[in-house]
């Protein structure tokens, strides 16, 4: 890992089981732990779940939370809104305002959708290229509306995409984010970052209990500039952030071999 550039180390929190009123001390315990970013992500139905089981309401958590945030250089998110079901002008609103109860900066994460369980509680596009093309055209919108409040209201609402279609999503991500958030494995990974070759993206990778090789080192040679591990609840209605310390850890001793 070269000294001219840190790897960020993020979490992402899924918004079932663990109450409410809980996350407010998980995000406290691991921002006191180091990471540089906590994300939840947004479904309404937990994309690990059964189709009755119930997710948490994600604009209204990420707002009771962003004042944990007021004092501190850490970045709060959400990765990612499904604009299948997300209204881009809501979006933008409720990005600014989440900023403006926090330290001024809010990661906009947005994303395609195609969960089947969320898209049977919308009138989200079941068709993939419809879906695509909604995608594109709200994501343009969004794009607008974000610069708009960031200029209006003196906030630093970050655009990121995530996904790492070829087709649509990643050359989407290129014309109007911020940032781009793909997947592993590491091989599969540096495959798609070369798409953003001669941008200023922020890139970041996210990854889940399935990624088992947490390799921090070679996620940073394949340009990863933010690894992002996202956290079921566990069995005791709380999340296990000790997959995070794990991470934290080897980031500090890659930085002490330099």
């Amino acid at each position: 890992m070269s000294s001219h550039r840190i790897l960020k180390i993020g979490v992402q929190l899924q918004t079932h089981v663990v109450p409410p009123t809980a996350y407010s001390s998980v995000v406290e315990e691991a921002l006191n732990l180091g990471v540089d970013s906590v994300f939840l992500w947004d479904h309404l139905v937990p994309f690990t779940g059964q189709e009755n089981d119930i997710a948490w309401d994600t604009v209204t958590l990420l707002g009771s939370l962003a004042s944990l945030f007021r004092d501190r250089d850490q970045l709060l998110g959400v990765l990612v809104s499904p604009l299948s079901i997300r209204e881009p002008a809501a979006l933008a609103r409720s990005a600014a305002t989440i900023a403006l109860l926090g330290n001024g900066t809010f990661i906009l994460g947005v994303g395609s959708g195609g969960f089947v369980h969320d898209d049977n509680l919308t009138d989200a596009p079941k068709d993939l290229s419809t879906r695509m093309k909604l995608f594109s055209r709200r994501l343009a919108f969004l794009r607008d509306e974000v610069s708009r409040m960031n200029e209006e209201c003196g906030t630093n609402i970050l655009i990121w995409v995530g996904g790492s279609g070829e087709g649509v999503t990643i050359p989407s991500a290129i014309t109007y984010a911020d940032g781009w958030s793909g997947f592993g494995p590491p091989t599969e990974f540096a495959r798609k970052v070369k798409y953003f070759m001669g941008t200023n993206l922020d890139i970041s990778v996210l990854l889940t209990k399935n990624d088992l090789n947490h390799d921090l080192q070679a996620y940073f040679d394949a340009g990863a500039h933010h690894v992002i591990r996202s956290l079921r609840p566990s069995g005791e209605n709380a999340f296990d952030l000790s997959p995070i310390s794990q991470m934290l850890s080897e980031r500090a001793q890659l930085i002490g071999s330099l």
